[in-house]
């Protein structure tokens, strides 16, 4: 008998996602499935995050960087690549309309599976990343270290 390899759920998990088939995505997971993004400190089902950013991000793919599988938890790293054209859910009430500016960002999944399905996935990335590459965040910019004070400043 063959044993269910837990990255090979995330794995169908992240191609259904790259080819936008919800259903196959859907498939993945236990329907009350729920998705947490640290950043945004919010919760909803992870269907319904799905579907948002399949809209948001239309063109959106995922490149695998790595899985680790222990039990029933797996941990991915990935980088995104997609093109803002679509209405983004932020924080709170919050909704970011389309930029069409170009991402490319790394994230980090944390899975949870029961059964051999998706049951809670939480979402970890840098949302001054996110907001600058957006043209809605802080602009970085280089550090810039403070003039040394003159020779009056020591007495």
């Amino acid at each position: 008998m063959a044993t269910l390899d837990n990255t090979d759920v995330v794995r169908e998990f992240y191609r259904a996602f790259n080819e936008k088939d919800l259903d196959a995505v859907r498939a993945t997971m236990h329907p009350d499935a729920l998705m947490e993004s640290i950043p945004f400190e919010t919760t909803e089902k992870l269907i319904d995050h799905c579907v948002s950013f399949a809209r948001a991000f239309p063109d959106g793919k995922v490149e695998i960087t790595q899985l680790v599988a222990q039990g029933d938890n797996v941990v991915a790293e990935f980088i995104g690549r997609a093109t803002h054209r679509g209405p983004l859910p932020g924080p709170g009430d919050l909704e970011i309309p389309p930029t069409n500016r170009h991402l490319e960002m790394r994230f980090v999944e944390v899975f949870q599976l029961r059964d051999g399905r998706i049951s809670m996935m939480r979402q970890y990335f840098d949302t001054l990343a996110l907001m600058t590459q957006l043209g809605i965040g802080a602009q970085l910019m280089p550090a810039q270290a403070p003039e040394a004070p003159g020779p009056e400043a020591l007495h």
